[in-house]
């Protein structure tokens, strides 16, 4: 696990060679993305920093739950699109990427090289795509980016109101399928403190209720939910089904299999004409991030996502079935641990 004073220190030296400070979730950000956000904007007001958080998709296209906190919040934070940063940027300005560590997942990556330095905070593997900085926290192990923002805010002492601390709490929530996986003894104590200061856990998982015409598409990739072996469960869309979903119910519908005696699970669809979306959960004992990664994807052991264009479900089906041997999806401490009980 990361060490946040450390961590606190490198912000610190940041924030004090700079003035001006542009906060970059992944593009369509879900509430982890977006409460970790506003989480590092409330730390740069309490250093006096003019800062700006920059999301620059098409609003109707970002999930309902964070569409609704970003109209709660809008009149609080300056919220840019991609086009008004690359206006803003001078020779004392700071990008910190939260939630998200891959150069093709964010706005700004044309803006990259305008920023004499780059912090990035977040919770998934690194790889090549990465983006590259000294300053870089990616602690695969946290349950989110919420669960170490919050502690960077607690060490900062800024205070927190009601609604702030729902959305982060939200965001630990969303990360961990409602603090069911990947959750340490540290995640209860932030989820805790969070309470302690105002979170409230009722609003906080009603931001996921799902409205009709959302649920009815995950079931029906749910229905169509294949269990190769006892380890894994696949959900794929039909060929024929001339369906599109949105990238957050694909995630929901993984999400849900994981309520099943299985080790991982994936569900499969088209997200528009070209490209088809696959996303990966795991309970710990497969590392999907690696199995997403063979379709050019990443995340963590937890919980990954790749894009594939070029083929059509079945064949992005038939090739995860294919990778999905036992012996080569099992993590490393997991492999170690069978080897063992086998000598």
């Amino acid at each position: 696990m990361q060490d946040t004073m450390i961590i606190k220190q490198s912000l610190d030296k940041l924030l004090t060679e700079n003035d001006t400070i542009f906060i970059v979730p992944h593009d369509r950000p879900d509430m982890d993305a977006l409460g970790s956000a506003i989480g590092m904007a409330l730390i740069c007001k309490k250093n006096k920093k003019k800062c700006y958080i920059v999301i620059n998709d098409e609003f109707d296209k970002i999930e309902a739950a964070t569409r609704k906190v970003i109209d709660e919040v809008k009149g609080n934070f300056d919220i840019i699109n991609l086009e008004e940063a690359s206006g803003l940027i001078n020779d004392k300005s700071l990008m910190i990427a939260v939630d998200v560590n891959k150069t093709y997942l964010i706005s700004t990556e044309e803006l990259l090289n305008k920023f004499s330095n780059v912090f990035v905070l977040d919770h998934h593997k690194t790889d090549d795509k990465t983006i590259k900085t000294k300053y870089l926290f990616a602690d695969e192990k946290l349950s989110s980016t919420c669960e170490e923002v919050s502690r960077l805010l607690f060490s900062y002492n800024v205070k927190l109101n009601k609604d702030y601390a729902t959305y982060l709490l939200a965001g630990i929530i969303l990360d961990t399928n409602k603090l069911s996986k990947n959750v340490s003894e540290d995640t209860y104590a932030v989820a805790a403190k969070l309470v302690g200061k105002g979170a409230d856990a009722t609003i906080a998982n009603n931001m996921y209720l799902e409205d009709f015409e959302h649920d009815r598409a995950i079931q029906r990739l749910v229905d169509n939910t294949i269990f190769p072996t006892y380890i894994y469960a696949v959900a794929c869309d039909k060929d024929c089904s001339n369906q599109f979903y949105s990238i957050e119910d694909i995630a929901k519908a993984s999400d849900y299999l994981l309520k099943y005696q299985v080790n991982a699970t994936f569900a499969i669809a088209r997200i528009d004409e070209e490209t088809i979306s696959i996303s990966a959960r795991s309970k710990g004992i497969i590392d999907v991030s690696k199995i997403m990664a063979l379709f050019g994807g990443g995340g963590n052991v937890h919980s990954a996502a790749a894009r594939v264009k070029g083929m059509s479900l079945s064949e992005v089906k038939d090739r995860l079935n294919y990778i999905l041997i036992p012996t080569n999806i099992l993590t490393e401490e997991s492999q170690m641990k069978l080897t063992l009980k086998n000598n």
